[in-house]
């Protein structure tokens, strides 16, 4: 595709989080993992392919160096909005050495500047990725074992499509971690409390009294250090580092809470891939609504009994192809 400002300073660019990416805020190319989505016609000339996105099969890397004569600066949204041109012009007041080494950083010079220019773009686009996505609780951010992949996400991902049943099993309402069969322990009375710590072998049954005369509850528990178990009046030094470690557990258990998805690695990424990019739609942080997944035919039949499976709806299910 032709570039349509040969000065544009965003007609190439990478992001922590994708990349590389082609083109102003409507990415006319973008390359997320092994898939590159098309959307012609912001900083480039529509080229022979169509709208939508690909599979990358094979790659190729090539370099490009040589600085332009002009360097056309754009200042970033959160600036007023303008552009400065600065023209290069060449050194002839010295010996031809010199002039060439002053042109040279004159050169450096002006493609740092647009570098900075290009940063500040980068770090608005970036603190909107963050206020809009990142943030929120830690519970939000969801793992889980698909037959045995890794996969992260956050809790507003899986309900991107809302009366699904993949919206109802991560709803925050109703979802609970796995491997707690009652309240969390954040949500635990000073009587659960007690009843825990009795339960703990070595434990002298005295510290659940006295657990429960001080009315600890379950986020107290978890905030515990040794000067608060002294305060309380357990000072004997085996009864509180038995305690911290049993309440360090908890600490840990958070940490490696996985839900566990018996399906397809293959179809449920490429679901989990579009909610993403809905999500991102949703937020505001792409224009164009996402494409349908594009599966391989030897997974279709797979994919659409995952699909049947989350969303039974049939207008959901067109939603996803």
């Amino acid at each position: 595709m032709k570039l349509k400002d040969v000065n544009d300073p965003l007609a190439i660019f990478y992001h922590q989080n994708y990349g590389p990416g082609f083109g102003g805020r409507g990415h006319d190319i973008r390359v997320t993992g092994s898939t590159v989505t098309l959307n012609p016609g912001c900083s480039y000339h529509p080229g022979p392919l169509t709208e939508g996105s690909y599979t990358i099969e094979e790659m190729e890397v090539f370099q490009v160096s040589g600085l332009p004569p002009v360097a056309r600066i754009s200042a970033s949204t959160g600036m007023q909005a303008h552009a400065t041109a600065l023209k290069f012009e060449r050194e002839t007041r010295f010996s031809a050495d010199v002039n060439k080494a002053i042109d040279a950083k004159q050169a450096c010079l002006l493609q740092a500047e647009a570098e900075m220019f290009r940063s500040e773009e980068s770090f608005d686009e970036e603190q909107t990725f963050i206020e809009k996505f990142a943030l929120g609780d830690a519970k939000d951010v969801i793992s889980l074992n698909v037959s045995g992949t890794m996969m992260v996400t956050t809790r507003a991902t899986l309900c991107a499509m809302k009366d699904s049943v993949l919206a109802q099993q991560f709803d925050d309402s109703k979802w609970t971690e796995q491997g707690c069969d009652g309240p969390l322990v954040d949500e635990w009375t000073p009587d659960q409390v007690s009843t825990w710590a009795k339960s703990i072998k070595g434990l002298p049954e005295d510290v659940g009294i006295v657990l429960y005369e001080n009315e600890i509850t379950g986020r107290e528990l978890l905030a515990m250090n040794i000067d608060s178990l002294k305060m309380m009046g357990l000072k004997r030094a085996g009864t509180v580092a038995l305690l911290l470690k049993e309440i360090k557990k908890f600490d840990r258990t958070s940490q490696d809470v996985v839900t566990l998805i018996e399906h397809s690695s293959y179809c449920f990424g490429k679901i989990l891939d579009y909610l993403c990019l809905k999500q991102l739609h949703l937020s505001g942080l792409i224009i164009n609504e996402p494409k349908l997944p594009e599966v391989c035919d030897t997974q279709k039949r797979r994919f659409e009994k995952v699909v049947t499976y989350y969303f039974p709806g049939i207008a959901v299910r067109s939603t996803l192809g």
